[in-house]
């Protein structure tokens, strides 16, 4: 049984989002997933409030079994790295396997990740095949001696959804769930709903 942890901005959460976790539950061996947002001091532009990103987040929870938000990041008082924050895991998990969920975008910048060789070493990658992306030939050139750390799955329907097509495309509420539609009209953000 693994614990999987899902870091990102989630600045909306989306229906890629919502699917990912969806898709790891019913095919891994998956005891809890995790949605990680980073905190506010993550140097991102038009970053939001991590409190409406946490709720947010909450909303998908809502709809998947096994599955919550962890604000470690969000709580601590300085940008952690990725290995850093799965050391907290661990030291809360110590009798859990921890995944960690990377998008096959990332897997050519991961050798420059901070401490990346650690990351590999104490925690499994969990990365999700892409037609454009050869996942298995980047992990097999980059990270030859630790293939047996990286768990690839086949990747499922349209993932042509991003966080920053709903933010500048205010007519498009479909790249959410209803209920984060829902929440950013009620709460004002990203430019929707009506103005106070």
């Amino acid at each position: 049984m693994m614990l999987v942890v899902f870091g990102g901005s989630f600045n909306p959460p989306t229906i890629a989002h919502y699917n990912i976790a969806k898709h790891i539950l019913k095919n891994l061996d998956c005891r809890h997933f995790f949605f990680l947002p980073v905190g506010d001091q993550y140097p991102k532009k038009e970053l939001i409030e991590a409190k409406f990103r946490v709720d947010m987040l909450k909303l998908l929870c809502a709809k998947l079994e096994r599955t919550s938000v962890s604000t470690l990041e969000v709580e601590a008082d300085h940008v952690l790295t990725s290995f850093e924050t799965l050391s907290l895991f661990r030291q809360q998990y110590p009798n859990d396997d921890i995944g960690f969920v990377i998008g096959a975008d990332n897997l050519k910048d991961l050798p420059n990740w901070v401490q990346a060789d650690e990351l590999i070493r104490y925690f499994k990658i969990i990365v999700f095949r892409r037609d454009d992306i050869d996942v298995d030939d980047l992990i097999q050139t980059l990270f030859k001696e630790q293939i047996e750390r990286f768990i690839v799955l086949d990747s499922f329907g349209e993932m042509d959804v991003s966080s920053t097509k709903y933010r500048q495309d205010v007519k498009n509420d479909k790249l959410v769930l209803q209920e984060v539609d829902a929440y950013v009209h009620a709460h004002h953000l990203y430019g929707r709903g009506e103005s106070k």
